[in-house]
């Protein structure tokens, strides 16, 4: 029997469902018989949720973050402001890293990615003609002038370069999804793999722009799942979607006992303009969004903008989610355009 305390999460959501991130915690068994959804969930939830919060900020961004009702605290983040002292110093890189069935590659995701992206964008700089580059008067490289294409396959292609080491580094079972920002002196770019989310909003509360989670019920990564070769399926408890039996998210970092043609490191990129739209980019795992819609959280933080310190709106929003039964780890970066 579940205890008090695990027990009252089990409710109805805004649409009448069972709370479905009860469900979400991702199985590594190949078995198909589905013995294994009758967990013990008190290994994974706690009598009473860790309230206990992490909070970085400076004059342009806030982090928070919070356990929550999870056993274990497996999110990492990391900024860099600037990305780096070069070539990108006038760009910043803001990312998070929502781990699963461990630390381990969340750790050592948050830790190498900035890395692999400054190597691929610097390889990319370095294989344009000089006569294709111009610098901005501080010296640094006007991303203006950078092929899109090239910019976009740089991106990406840090990713598989980051998973590629990571299955050489990382020693459990784990695997993570993450969100990742890199903001330009002219462009916002919002970079994804899975179904932590980031969005760009208005001073009116409007969502400019938003990235689109990578699960199991989006029809084309069904098709692109079938054409690999891998099979989604239905669990037996809550009626959840999972890739191979296993994952409720349709591309990963890790995860390597599972074919990565099926659920491949392969990020998306949402590319917006900073002019004078947008106002706010808030990024976070799905410890807010399975509670909270892109239009919810954008109005949340605009509401309390122009009286609030950033990293007070971002301490309201975690007690918020907390408020409506989220029952993941909970990580978010509210920063100012």
């Amino acid at each position: 029997m579940l205890h008090a305390g695990i027990e009252a999460l089990f409710g109805r959501n805004r649409d009448g469902h069972r709370t479905r991130h009860i469900f979400h915690l991702r199985r590594r068994h190949h078995n198909h018989d589905h013995k294994d959804e009758h967990y013990d969930l008190s290994k994974f939830f706690l009598e009473k949720p860790q309230l206990d919060k992490l909070s970085i900020h400076d004059s342009t961004f806030a982090f928070g973050a919070m356990q929550g009702w999870r056993s274990t605290m497996e999110d990492k983040h990391k900024h860099l402001i600037p990305f780096d002292n070069h070539a990108w110093k006038s760009w910043s890189y803001f990312s998070i890293f929502d781990g699963h069935n461990g630390l381990g590659t969340a750790q050592s995701a948050s830790e190498q990615l900035d890395i692999h992206l400054l190597n691929e964008l610097n390889h990319m700089l370095d294989n344009q003609h000089t006569s294709a580059v111009i610098l901005d008067t501080d010296g640094s490289r006007r991303s203006s002038q950078i092929e899109l294409d090239q910019l976009y396959t740089a991106i990406k292609q840090a990713y598989f370069e980051l998973d590629k080491d990571l299955r050489k580094i990382v020693k459990d079972d784990s695997g993570c999804v993450c969100i990742t920002c890199l903001i330009s002196p002219e462009k916002i770019y919002l970079v994804h793999i899975g179904d932590s989310r980031g969005i760009i909003i208005s001073n009116d509360g409007c969502v400019l722009a938003h990235t689109d989670d990578h699960k199991p019920e989006d029809l084309a990564e069904q098709e692109r799942i079938h054409e690999a070769g891998g099979k989604i399926s239905k669990s037996s408890n809550g009626g959840v979607l999972r890739v191979e039996n296993q994952l409720a998210m349709t591309r990963v970092l890790g995860d390597f006992a599972m074919d990565k043609h099926v659920v491949p490191p392969m990020a998306d990129i949402i590319e917006y303009p900073r002019n004078s739209l947008a106002s706010f980019i808030i990024l976070a795992c799905d410890g807010i969004w399975d509670v909270m819609t892109n239009e919810e959280v954008a109005l949340f933080v605009i509401h309390r903008a122009s009286a609030n310190k950033l990293e007070d709106i971002v301490s309201q929003l975690l007690d918020e989610c907390l408020r409506r039964k989220s029952t993941d780890n909970m990580s978010v970066y509210i920063v100012k355009v």
